[in-house]
Parts: C-alpha cells; sequence; structure tokens
C-alpha cells in the first residue's frame, strides 16, 4: 500500500514516533547494530522487514535489534517453522479455516482476524503444520504497513472446542507459541 490514510499517517508519528527523519536514522543504526553482529552479519534485510520491527518497538533500536535476532535465532533453530507453505495444502485441509481473515479492517484500520479453533482436527494437520500455518500468515501480513502502524485484533471462536485440541496444548507448545509470537 502506497498511500495512507491521514489519521494513519497521524498515528505513525504520534504513536510510534516516526518522522522521515526517525526512519532513515533509526534504520541506518539498526542495519549497522544487525551488521556487527556475529548471528546476523551475512544476512542482507530487506528495509520493509526491517521497518516492521522499527514501528513494533517505536524506533527504539536496540528493541528492534533483539527482536531480529530472536527471529533468526527462532529460523535457525526451527528452520521449517518459516518456510512457505504450498497452495495445495489450502486446498486439501479443512484444519486450514481454523483461521479467518476478515476482508474489511475496523474503523481503526486494525486487521480483524478470527481464530474458530473448533475447526483445527490434530489428526488432519500437525501442531507444527498449524505453528507454520500461523507463522506464515503473520509474517506475510505485517508486511502492510497498515498492519504494522494499527495491529491486530483477534476474535476467539471456540465453538466446537474439544479434549482432543485442549490436549495439544502442551506446555512445550505454549512455550514454542509464545516465542514465535515475540
Amino acid at each position: 500500500m502506497k498511500h495512507l490514510p491521514d489519521f494513519v499517517l497521524q498515528k505513525l508519528k504520534e504513536e510510534l514516533k516516526e518522522t522521515p527523519e526517525t526512519r532513515v536514522k533509526s534504520l541506518m543504526e539498526l542495519r549497522k547494530m544487525l551488521k556487527d553482529e556475529q548471528l546476523t552479519c551475512g544476512i542482507d534485510f530487506e528495509e520493509d522487514f526491517l521497518i516492521q520491527f522499527l514501528r513494533h518497538s517505536k524506533h527504539n533500536t536496540g528493541k528492534a535489534f533483539n527482536f531480529v535476532r530472536n527471529l533468526v535465532r527462532l529460523r535457525k533453530k526451527y528452520p521449517l517453522s518459516l518456510d512457505s507453505i504450498p497452495d495445495e495444502f489450502f486446498l486439501t485441509k479443512e484444519s486450514t479455516k481454523t483461521i479467518l481473515l476478515l476482508p474489511k479492517r475496523c474503523p481503526e484500520g486494525c486487521t480483524i482476524v478470527i481464530y474458530r479453533y473448533g475447526l483445527f482436527n490434530p489428526k488432519e494437520m500437525s501442531v507444527e503444520e498449524f505453528q507454520r500455518m500461523v507463522m506464515v500468515m503473520y509474517m506475510q501480513l505485517l508486511r502492510d504497513p497498515m498492519t504494522q502502524i494499527n495491529g491486530f485484533k483477534f476474535i476467539c471462536d471456540f465453538k466446537g472446542t474439544n479434549l482432543q485440541i485442549l490436549r495439544t496444548c502442551t506446555p512445550h507448545n505454549l512455550y514454542l507459541l509464545y516465542h514465535k509470537s515475540l
């Protein structure tokens, strides 16, 4: 999206402390920090990718640096968690309908996501596949500046949730979910 509405530009300036000057300055500073870090020194990060983390941290480059570094660590430890998903995956598995992205935003500009937990079938889709689907979806949604600035609103629909689904909420899976969401 090239054009942002006026209320979003105002929010960008007031809440996220982003001006053209701070954007350039913090982007240069973050690139330097990543270049000097052993874990990230050989990686060429796209500008729009780094801007996501700067906006999330309100242009605090130290925090943004930690977020990027954590994502790189996650990628190294769990390489499949950020791999792309083939289209056939969405055509053949009913459990992909667990997450519904609404076509319109709320009046504040937030992306609205509905979680329909009762549609998840652990026999059809493994927890790892589900986590991968969620991770890839959010990484893609966060490429949109409107979502970076305004965030998400989640609606949780527990209709049809059963004990089989709750059994997937192991401490290990909850730990991974927590760290992947950071």
